[in-house]
Protein backbone atom coordinates (compact mmCIF):
# COMPACT_ATOMS: atom_id res chain seq x y z
CA UNK A 1 0.00 0.00 0.00
CA UNK A 2 1.16 3.66 -0.67
CA UNK A 3 0.35 6.66 1.49
CA UNK A 4 -0.27 9.32 -1.13
CA UNK A 5 -0.09 12.86 -0.98
CA UNK A 6 -2.75 15.00 -2.73
CA UNK A 7 -4.05 18.40 -3.04
CA UNK A 8 -8.08 19.31 -3.50
CA UNK A 9 -9.23 22.63 -4.59
CA UNK A 10 -12.13 24.22 -3.37
CA UNK A 11 -14.11 27.69 -4.39
CA UNK A 12 -16.30 29.27 -2.55
CA UNK A 13 -15.52 28.02 0.66
CA UNK A 14 -16.10 30.69 4.24
CA UNK A 15 -14.02 29.85 7.42
CA UNK A 16 -16.97 28.22 9.12
CA UNK A 17 -16.85 25.59 5.71
CA UNK A 18 -13.57 24.95 6.61
CA UNK A 19 -14.25 24.41 9.84
CA UNK A 20 -17.13 21.78 9.42
CA UNK A 21 -15.15 19.96 6.67
CA UNK A 22 -12.26 19.73 9.12
CA UNK A 23 -14.78 18.14 11.30
CA UNK A 24 -16.51 15.88 8.95
CA UNK A 25 -13.99 15.27 5.98
CA UNK A 26 -14.59 16.07 2.08
CA UNK A 27 -17.85 14.91 1.07
CA UNK A 28 -18.76 13.42 -2.44
CA UNK A 29 -21.01 15.12 -4.10
CA UNK A 30 -23.77 12.47 -4.43
CA UNK A 31 -23.90 12.10 -0.38
CA UNK A 32 -24.21 16.41 -0.26
CA UNK A 33 -26.62 16.58 -2.50
CA UNK A 34 -28.65 13.47 -0.99
CA UNK A 35 -28.07 15.11 2.57
CA UNK A 36 -26.49 11.74 3.69
CA UNK A 37 -24.59 8.57 2.64
CA UNK A 38 -27.04 6.21 0.81
CA UNK A 39 -24.72 3.29 2.29
CA UNK A 40 -27.85 0.73 0.93
CA UNK A 41 -26.14 1.73 -2.79
CA UNK A 42 -22.69 2.32 -2.54
CA UNK A 43 -21.73 -0.75 -4.02
CA UNK A 44 -24.16 0.10 -7.42
CA UNK A 45 -22.32 3.54 -7.52
CA UNK A 46 -18.58 2.28 -6.99
CA UNK A 47 -18.43 1.39 -10.85
CA UNK A 48 -15.87 1.30 -13.59
CA UNK A 49 -18.30 3.09 -15.62
CA UNK A 50 -19.04 5.51 -13.16
CA UNK A 51 -15.38 6.42 -12.79
CA UNK A 52 -14.69 6.64 -16.37
CA UNK A 53 -17.75 9.20 -16.44
CA UNK A 54 -16.49 11.33 -13.50
CA UNK A 55 -13.03 11.49 -15.36
CA UNK A 56 -14.12 12.38 -18.66
CA UNK A 57 -17.79 12.91 -18.56
CA UNK A 58 -18.60 15.40 -16.15
CA UNK A 59 -21.38 16.97 -16.99
CA UNK A 60 -23.19 14.30 -19.27
CA UNK A 61 -26.79 13.83 -18.08
CA UNK A 62 -26.69 10.81 -15.83
CA UNK A 63 -29.83 8.24 -17.04
CA UNK A 64 -29.55 6.60 -13.83
CA UNK A 65 -29.98 9.86 -11.97
CA UNK A 66 -33.02 11.57 -13.44
CA UNK A 67 -30.35 12.51 -16.36
CA UNK A 68 -28.93 15.06 -14.06
CA UNK A 69 -25.35 16.42 -14.81
CA UNK A 70 -23.05 13.55 -13.78
CA UNK A 71 -21.27 15.52 -11.21
CA UNK A 72 -24.22 16.59 -9.00
CA UNK A 73 -24.59 12.63 -7.82
CA UNK A 74 -20.67 11.45 -8.50
CA UNK A 75 -19.61 9.38 -5.61
CA UNK A 76 -15.73 10.24 -6.19
CA UNK A 77 -13.99 12.66 -5.50
CA UNK A 78 -10.97 14.21 -7.42
CA UNK A 79 -7.62 15.36 -5.95
CA UNK A 80 -4.36 16.25 -7.91
CA UNK A 81 -1.19 14.91 -7.18
CA UNK A 82 0.47 16.55 -10.00
CA UNK A 83 2.33 14.34 -12.88
CA UNK A 84 4.63 14.31 -15.76
CA UNK A 85 3.93 14.65 -19.93
CA UNK A 86 6.69 12.76 -21.91
CA UNK A 87 7.49 15.04 -25.26
CA UNK A 88 9.08 12.27 -27.46
CA UNK A 89 9.74 15.11 -30.29
CA UNK A 90 11.49 17.23 -28.05
CA UNK A 91 12.85 14.08 -25.95
CA UNK A 92 11.90 15.95 -22.46
CA UNK A 93 9.25 15.17 -19.97
CA UNK A 94 7.55 18.38 -18.32
CA UNK A 95 6.06 18.36 -15.02
CA UNK A 96 2.55 19.65 -14.13
CA UNK A 97 3.00 20.45 -10.65
CA UNK A 98 0.40 19.35 -8.12
CA UNK A 99 -0.49 22.95 -6.87
CA UNK A 100 -1.11 23.88 -10.64
CA UNK A 101 -3.62 21.90 -11.22
CA UNK A 102 -5.49 22.10 -7.90
CA UNK A 103 -5.40 26.23 -7.84
CA UNK A 104 -6.99 26.09 -11.24
CA UNK A 105 -10.12 24.02 -9.66
CA UNK A 106 -10.12 25.85 -6.17
CA UNK A 107 -10.41 29.30 -8.38
CA UNK A 108 -13.08 28.20 -10.23
CA UNK A 109 -10.97 27.91 -13.66
CA UNK A 110 -9.00 31.52 -12.69
CA UNK A 111 -12.18 32.97 -11.78
CA UNK A 112 -12.34 33.48 -8.26
CA UNK A 113 -10.71 33.15 -4.79
CA UNK A 114 -10.13 29.57 -3.83
CA UNK A 115 -8.52 27.17 -0.79
CA UNK A 116 -6.02 24.13 -1.78
CA UNK A 117 -6.72 21.39 1.10
CA UNK A 118 -3.50 19.26 1.89
CA UNK A 119 -4.46 15.28 2.08
CA UNK A 120 -3.54 11.77 2.03
CA UNK A 121 -4.79 8.97 -0.03
CA UNK A 122 -4.70 5.19 0.04
CA UNK A 123 -3.65 3.10 -3.05
CA UNK A 124 -2.72 -0.21 -3.76
CA UNK A 125 -1.26 -0.25 -7.32
CA UNK A 126 -3.96 -1.75 -8.77
CA UNK A 127 -7.52 -1.12 -9.92
CA UNK A 128 -9.80 -1.14 -7.01
CA UNK A 129 -13.32 0.81 -7.98
CA UNK A 130 -15.57 -1.39 -5.15
CA UNK A 131 -13.50 -1.09 -2.48
CA UNK A 132 -14.33 2.44 -0.58
CA UNK A 133 -11.10 2.65 1.24
CA UNK A 134 -8.61 2.52 -1.24
CA UNK A 135 -8.36 5.28 -4.30
CA UNK A 136 -7.71 5.20 -7.87
CA UNK A 137 -4.77 6.90 -9.50
CA UNK A 138 -6.08 8.04 -12.93
CA UNK A 139 -2.55 9.25 -13.58
CA UNK A 140 -0.88 5.87 -14.06
CA UNK A 141 -0.64 5.19 -17.18
CA UNK A 142 0.35 1.25 -16.28
CA UNK A 143 -3.01 1.32 -15.03
CA UNK A 144 -5.47 3.53 -16.62
CA UNK A 145 -4.38 2.59 -20.10
CA UNK A 146 -7.09 4.44 -21.60
CA UNK A 147 -6.66 7.99 -23.27
CA UNK A 148 -8.18 10.83 -21.44
CA UNK A 149 -8.36 14.64 -22.37
CA UNK A 150 -7.71 15.40 -18.61
CA UNK A 151 -4.78 13.22 -17.75
CA UNK A 152 -2.37 16.48 -17.12
CA UNK A 153 -4.34 17.02 -14.57
CA UNK A 154 -2.81 14.30 -12.38
CA UNK A 155 -5.53 13.03 -10.58
CA UNK A 156 -6.40 10.39 -7.82
CA UNK A 157 -9.56 9.49 -6.66
CA UNK A 158 -11.28 9.40 -3.51
CA UNK A 159 -14.41 7.58 -2.82
CA UNK A 160 -17.12 9.02 -1.35
CA UNK A 161 -15.17 10.94 1.89
CA UNK A 162 -11.60 12.14 2.55
CA UNK A 163 -11.72 11.67 6.16
CA UNK A 164 -10.75 14.32 8.24
CA UNK A 165 -7.76 12.39 10.09
CA UNK A 166 -6.33 12.56 6.37
CA UNK A 167 -7.21 16.03 5.93
CA UNK A 168 -3.93 18.29 7.31
CA UNK A 169 -4.56 21.78 6.26
CA UNK A 170 -6.08 24.44 3.83
CA UNK A 171 -4.52 27.83 2.14
CA UNK A 172 -6.22 30.76 0.90
CA UNK A 173 -5.56 32.02 -2.04
CA UNK A 174 -6.91 35.41 -3.40
CA UNK A 175 -7.29 35.28 -7.33
CA UNK A 176 -4.42 37.42 -8.05
CA UNK A 177 -2.06 35.76 -5.86
CA UNK A 178 -3.02 32.76 -7.61
CA UNK A 179 -2.01 33.70 -11.57
CA UNK A 180 1.01 35.37 -10.32
CA UNK A 181 2.13 31.70 -8.96
CA UNK A 182 1.21 30.51 -12.16
CA UNK A 183 3.43 33.19 -13.92
CA UNK A 184 6.14 32.86 -11.75
CA UNK A 185 6.02 28.89 -12.04
CA UNK A 186 6.30 28.36 -8.06
CA UNK A 187 4.12 28.59 -5.55
CA UNK A 188 5.13 31.07 -2.20
CA UNK A 189 3.62 31.30 0.96
CA UNK A 190 0.03 31.69 1.22
CA UNK A 191 -2.26 34.35 2.73
CA UNK A 192 -3.82 32.40 5.03
CA UNK A 193 -3.43 28.56 6.56
CA UNK A 194 -6.02 26.73 8.64
CA UNK A 195 -4.61 23.43 10.16
CA UNK A 196 -7.03 20.54 11.20
CA UNK A 197 -6.78 19.66 14.88
CA UNK A 198 -8.07 16.24 13.84
CA UNK A 199 -5.32 15.28 11.51
CA UNK A 200 -3.29 12.23 11.76
CA UNK A 201 0.09 12.28 10.35
CA UNK A 202 0.86 9.86 8.29
CA UNK A 203 5.23 10.21 8.60
CA UNK A 204 5.00 6.78 10.97
CA UNK A 205 3.87 4.50 8.45
CA UNK A 206 5.49 3.26 5.20
CA UNK A 207 5.63 3.78 2.19
CA UNK A 208 4.45 7.20 1.84
CA UNK A 209 4.83 9.23 -1.45
CA UNK A 210 5.09 13.33 -1.57
CA UNK A 211 3.21 15.33 -4.23
CA UNK A 212 4.99 16.59 -8.00
CA UNK A 213 5.70 20.02 -7.09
Amino acid sequence: MIIQHVIKGLSNLTDQDIDNIFQMGIICNWWRTQGRLPQNEVADRLTEQNLEWHQNSFTRPDPSQGNAPFYQNTPFISTTAGTVERDTVNRTNMLTPAWKSALYFATDRWTTDGWLFYCHLFLIGKRAVSMEAFSEELRELNIYTSFSPFYLEGEITAKLVIPTAQIERADFWDLSAAKAAVSAGSLPAPSKTLSNSYYVKPEKYNNLRKLLA
